[in-house]
């Protein structure tokens, strides 16, 4: 079985960006050096390199208005995110520039579950595993 072992963040505002996700989940940003590379990159660490199960992320600006319209209609993978308390995310995404797309709702078996968008306009889900 094939499983992600990556995800990217596009985003048009780099440091907007980092600080949301910085400051709702307590995420770290490193960026990467490459000189053979010719746009900013940042990866993003979501949890220690190597934990078993769990992957991290890069950060990547937005390529312009010529490629957002070709692409505004391509779909895309949302990510979740585990977490201990949603409703205290939550208030941390409307306080750092996020918004609530779906509010906290309970999914048998699951938990509870949310959907938002980030302060660049990227949509993510947040749950709370059941206990």
């Amino acid at each position: 079985m094939n499983k992600v072992t990556h995800f990217e963040i596009v985003a048009i505002d780099l440091k907007r960006a980092m600080d949301f996700y910085t400051k709702v989940f307590d995420w770290r940003f490193e960026k990467w050096e490459d000189p053979d590379m010719d746009m900013e990159y940042w990866m993003v660490m979501t949890v220690p390199p190597k934990t078993p199960g769990a992957i991290n992320g890069g950060l990547r600006k937005e390529m312009g208005t010529d490629t957002k319209e070709r692409t505004k209609s391509v779909n895309g993978f949302v990510c979740t995110v585990e977490v201990a308390s949603l409703d205290d995310i939550l208030k941390k995404v409307e306080a750092h520039g996020g918004e609530i797309l779906m509010p906290k709702m309970h999914m048998a078996k699951v938990g509870h579950f949310a959907s938002c968008l980030d302060s660049e306009g990227n949509v993510f889900s947040i749950m709370e595993p059941e206990k």
